[in-house]
């Protein structure tokens, strides 16, 4: 009888940094689960909203930049508080301003953008500093379990507030919400241990290397991640409002999506591994495929439905493959490099692939917007997984020779 392999644990900062991401994470659910909605209902004009998150990621970009240079001079867990409480301001104004904020919204992304760019270089950082290769899944499915089950409550009472209040009331009060899940976030945060750091990053080099197997595939796969999210997140919520007109449905069925995701997450954290991570891979395209495919054809209650329930099922397997394959193809990747710069270098093609999916949908709605727009973009988006499953099994075939030889054989 086979002896099944024992997970080594996290270590304790590794623990600290995992509940502080989820807290983050769980801030963000409260809030951005509506906030595209909160923003059409806001301001009933597309266009703006698309280029607040524009300057959003621009912002987040620059803000990456600075930590390059500022990690080995000053502290890596200050980056990663700043980033945090740059996000209960940005709240504490949105809830200050309310429909005043319709007309700083640009700059409000900016802000956001400064902010995210922080805690997020300090969280990768750092990620990579507290786990080995070994625990990065393990780690990441915690983070994703933890998130959905978060996720189960959150926006099934978020749907209800909102419907229960007047106006815009109830978006005030989750954003209040998130606010104190931020503030929680920075007091644990106090409890990590400083990292020194004495080593540069050099993000610009690797932006301009060339002839690397690993920096190409990680590049592509971040870029498409990235132009795939932002068309699907600037749309899916909306378009399931149009479907709908109910928030508290809404609510629901991410609440739903959330509890198959707590299953699917388990599952996947005891069963995933880097010998299996292309089955699942394909496995969770061709779901995704068939889900928002779906959707975007027949655009009917029932679809939405059947899209969540499916959603809920893979989205954390592209989660946690996403984010472990990104470590992988770093650690890889060498050429007098670190795996620090290429982590940090990740966000940049991730940032663009942002940028240019929302500049492709600002220029396409501006031109031909409609219902009928967002059902193609989605259906262009639900090809986006399949495709990158085989422009990376074309680059690198999954690693699966090289995963097979560093794996120790059993005698």
């Amino acid at each position: 009888m086979k002896k099944k392999k024992k997970r080594e644990p996290l270590s304790r900062d590794a623990k600290i940094l995992l509940v502080v991401g989820i807290l983050f994470l769980s801030g963000m659910t409260i809030a951005a689960t509506f906030v595209n909605v909160y923003l059409i209902r806001l301001t009933d004009n597309m266009g703006l909203m698309i280029l607040q998150n524009v300057s959003n990621y621009i912002a987040l970009l620059g803000s990456f930049l600075f930590g390059t240079y500022y990690v080995k001079k000053g502290s890596i867990l200050t980056l990663l508080k700043v980033g945090i409480i740059s996000s209960v301001i940005y709240y504490s104004l949105i809830l200050l301003l309310q429909a005043e904020a319709s007309k700083y919204l640009i700059y409000l992304g900016i802000f956001n953008g400064i902010g995210m760019g922080m805690y997020y270089f300090a969280f990768n950082i750092l990620v990579g500093k507290f786990t080995g290769e070994k625990h990065r899944a393990t780690f990441f499915s915690y983070q994703t379990s933890f998130s959905y089950i978060f996720g189960v409550v959150a926006p099934m009472i978020s749907g209800a507030i909102i419907v229960r209040y007047s106006e815009l009331t109830g978006y005030y009060i989750l954003f209040a919400f998130s606010v104190i899940v931020y503030i929680l976030a920075i007091v644990i945060s106090c409890l990590l241990k400083n990292v020194k750091f004495d080593e540069e990053y050099h993000v610009l080099p690797i932006l301009k290397l060339k002839h690397n197997k690993y920096w190409d595939a990680n590049r592509y796969y971040n870029f498409s991640f990235g132009l795939r999210e932002a068309i699907y997140g600037q749309i899916f919520m909306v378009f399931a409002y149009i479907i709908l007109n109910n928030e508290q449905i809404i609510g629901n069925l991410n609440s739903a999506m959330s509890l198959i995701g707590v299953l699917s997450s388990i599952f996947i954290a005891s069963k995933f591994t880097l010998e299996n991570q292309k089955k699942y891979h394909l496995w969770a395209s061709i779901i995704y495929l068939i889900s928002i495919g779906t959707l975007a054809i027949v655009a009917k209650p029932w679809s939405l439905v059947m899209c969540f329930i499916l959603n809920g099922v893979i989205l954390c397997w592209n989660s946690v493959i996403f984010q472990t394959m990104k470590y992988q193809l770093s650690s890889r990747a060498k050429d007098g490099f670190n795996d620090g710069d290429y982590i940090i270098a990740c966000e940049f093609p991730t940032a663009a692939g942002r940028i240019l999916g929302l500049l492709i949908f600002y220029g396409l709605n501006y031109f031909c917007g409609g219902f009928n727009l967002y059902r193609g973009l989605l259906l262009a988006v639900s090809l986006g997984l399949l495709i990158d499953h085989f422009v990376i099994d074309r680059k690198l075939h999954w690693m699966e020779d090289e995963i097979i030889r560093e794996t120790p054989q059993k005698s």
